[in-house]
């Protein structure tokens, strides 16, 4: 029998598939291999360079799916979208065939103590939260005496302060042409008041990655926090204190990437890889991957267990609101700038300003 070679990320979504051996319910063996998000990009790419083998990998959505379609990294795939939410079904296409295979979703969530954000407040959060409005809270919170949490990781601090970098109404890439305008006072205004909500946050904030974040969310240290939707099921596991009193919101600049299963255009196996993706893809393991994840894809997987998982209203707006980044040639380096120039910024080492004109410099050049 052929064993099909997984290559994953090591997110607590991705754990469902080891926690509650899904893999092991397929027809045939399948060897699955998990790497931390740090290590996860550099080993990924051994595999498109011909020094690794896996038949299938794990891409992280729209980020990096022209890049790799184009170079030909991937094999294009078939299969009916049934009802996978249209938002992802559109996600998992390039050029109008589908190279994707939709397994969880990471979209901002704001996760807030109901009972704090009211009294200090005076009401609770709707669905959707602005920027502008959730810095205003951060501050009132903080002049009550409590903290936010903020995560600081270079690897994911980019797509964690996009949306107020898109506050005022313009994207870091312009739409159209594809190219960088991080240098607009626009973009910059937005990271300003992104860096400045560290002075409502807890003071250790800046070591902060998603365990973290949730760490805090669950031990009311911190009343308010940004998170992932695909980090849901372990902010809500059985480790948080007065699941009940916790509330949750979006952004109405929120940015939403899918996580999936893509076919290395060097696999041996295509066939059999499509066969596990469609087994993947079924209504029972997206209900059963979505209770540990906290992030399923298809729509009746919301709508069927929105009383027991009381985010999936809040999820179901921010796929209505979220705005995908454009689909970028030589993404990773491009995007590898904007990150390494914000954290510098959140760091203090630059101001928002500098920052993002040295950022523009570099990517002009790669755009070159």
């Amino acid at each position: 029998m052929e064993t099909l070679k997984v290559l994953a990320v090591a997110d607590p979504a991705v754990m469902a598939y080891v926690d509650l051996k899904l893999m092991e319910q397929f027809s045939q063996p399948v060897e699955m291999d998990v790497f931390p998000w740090s290590e996860y990009y550099s080993t990924m790419m051994q595999v498109f360079e011909g020094k690794a083998y896996y038949d299938i990998i794990m891409v992280a959505g729209h980020l990096w799916k022209r890049d790799f379609v184009e170079k030909g990294y991937l094999a294009p795939i078939t299969y009916e979208e049934e009802d996978i939410l249209p938002v992802i079904a559109k996600e998992m296409k390039f050029a109008g065939k589908q190279y994707l295979s939709p397994s969880f979703c990471d979209g901002h969530i704001i996760v807030y103590r109901k009972s704090v954000i009211k009294e200090v407040l005076g009401k609770e959060f709707g669905d959707t939260v602005t920027p502008k409005e959730y810095y205003e809270a951060a501050r009132k919170l903080s002049e009550a005496g409590h903290f936010i949490a903020m995560k600081a990781d270079e690897s994911e601090i980019f797509t964690d302060a996009l949306p107020f970098l898109r506050m005022e109404g313009i994207d870091v890439y312009d739409a159209a042409t594809e190219s960088i305008q991080c240098e607009k006072e626009e973009i910059v205004n937005g990271l300003e008041k992104y860096v400045d909500l560290k002075k409502f946050a807890l003071s250790d904030t800046d070591t902060y990655g998603n365990v973290e974040i949730a760490k805090k969310l669950q031990s009311k240290e911190a009343v308010m926090g940004v998170t992932w939707s695909g980090q849901m099921g372990v902010v809500m596991s059985d480790d948080c204190i007065e699941k009940e009193d916790l509330g949750f919101a979006t952004f109405s600049t929120a940015w939403n990437v899918t996580w999936s299963f893509a076919i290395s255009s060097a696999s041996k196996n295509i066939a059999l890889a499509e066969e596990l993706l469609q087994f993947l893809r079924t209504k029972e393991i997206d209900q059963k991957a979505g209770s540990v994840s906290g992030a399923p894809v298809r729509k009746e997987s919301y709508l069927s267990f929105m009383e027991k998982y009381p985010w999936y209203r809040c999820q179901l707006a921010m796929f209505e609101h979220a705005k995908l980044l454009p689909d970028l040639f030589n993404a990773g380096d491009k995007n590898g700038v904007l990150y390494h120039q914000i954290a510098l910024a959140l760091a203090g080492e630059k101001s928002p300003k500098e920052a993002m004109m040295d950022a523009q410099k570099e990517i002009m050049k790669l755009e070159a």
